[in-house]
């Protein structure tokens, strides 16, 4: 048997996963999913099944580009990872209808009552990570989001685009969340107002994207960065030292992300069978013990030093349909502060 080769997250690579001799059939993913996942999750499925799986590796963007030009003759089964409220708002016709094994299972809040989302993973929750020695330096404790907007942390946040990055965008809605009140958080005029003192610390510089966050701060370039759970873990568990991560005490979320079947598959039985795969028991503990993905079943879930359990968070419930049918007016006024 074939061992799992070394992976490049580019458009169009194409790589046979290793199986059995006898193979089951095949099934073509695309996936902007990091080789982590793809080792412990989609190789394993490959060989416990014995099915064939041609992966292509590609960002979330141009997946959803892909599969849309594709729809007329599908050449995906499955999109592995990605798979949102704010991406499936954008492109309503692209993925079958199917309502996975064991979907019962689930959390209510993320089951899958109408068959087209299957969520696998809690990802995205918005932390910081902080640089130790020049917090102590500074002489300061960063615990909040208030904490950021200290005089002496200008010109020290790491931050990306939420215009470009969908990471950042999660965090600004986080961010509105956590600052807001009122009826709606993401409107109000205190979470907004925070924004605006936010960006003013951020001293009109963003990074280059959401990886220049975390190890922006790992070598010393700032005091503290906004970032996602996923990264920061992975960061520090492969041996990132002098940095730990911060949940705001005002809130986090998470925001569960799933893969779908394409309409029209070609593989349609492996399909629906890797739907059942992503959120059986077997395989939500490989995610708990291998990876640092928080898997869906939060019952399987299990803390570890650089990633707590829930219930020592202050947690948030996002309004994704909100933030999903919204998201330009937020981009939007998030970009009259940046430019004002």
């Amino acid at each position: 048997m074939r061992k799992l080769l070394s992976l490049a997250l580019v458009l169009a690579l194409a790589v046979i996963l290793p199986v059995a001799a006898f193979a089951e059939g095949s099934l073509v993913v695309y996936t902007p999913n990091p080789d982590e996942e793809i080792t412990y999750i989609l190789n394993t499925f490959a060989e416990k099944y014995d099915v064939d799986v041609e992966l292509q590796s590609m960002g979330t963007g141009v997946c959803y580009t892909r599969l849309d030009s594709e729809k007329a003759n599908p050449q995906a089964d499955v999109m592995f990872g990605g798979v949102e409220t704010t991406w499936t708002h954008d492109y309503p016709d692209l993925f079958e209808t199917y309502v996975a094994n064991g979907n019962d299972k689930l959390p209510a809040e993320y089951q899958n009552p109408d068959g087209l989302i299957t969520y696998y993973i809690l990802g995205g929750s918005c932390v910081m990570i902080v640089n130790d020695e020049l917090e102590a330096e500074l002489g300061i404790e960063i615990k909040s989001y208030a904490d950021l907007l200290n005089p002496a942390l200008k010109g020290k946040i790491a931050n990306a685009d939420p215009t470009s990055s969908s990471s950042a965008f999660a965090h600004l809605c986080n961010i509105l969340l956590a600052m807001g009140d009122g009826e709606n958080p993401y409107t109000s005029d205190a979470a907004w107002n925070y924004v605006e003192s936010l960006i003013g610390q951020l001293d009109h510089s963003l990074t280059s994207g959401s990886s220049a966050v975390y190890k922006g701060v790992g070598n010393g370039e700032y005091v503290v960065g906004l970032s996602y759970e996923i990264g920061v873990a992975g960061f520090i568990r492969n041996g990132a030292q002098g940095v730990h991560t911060v949940y705001p005490t005002e809130g986090v979320c998470w925001t569960p992300v799933g893969s779908a079947i394409v309409k029209g598959a070609k593989n349609m039985d492996n399909a629906k069978l890797f739907m059942d795969w992503l959120i059986s028991d077997e395989c939500q503990t490989i995610m708990a013990e291998k990876t640092v993905c928080r898997g869906v079943r939060t019952d399987l879930f299990k803390a570890t030093e650089y990633m707590p359990s829930f219930d020592t968070l202050n947690l948030k419930q996002e309004n994704e349909e909100y933030t999903s049918a919204n998201k330009q007016t937020i981009v939007d006024h998030w970009t009259e502060l940046w430019t004002k």
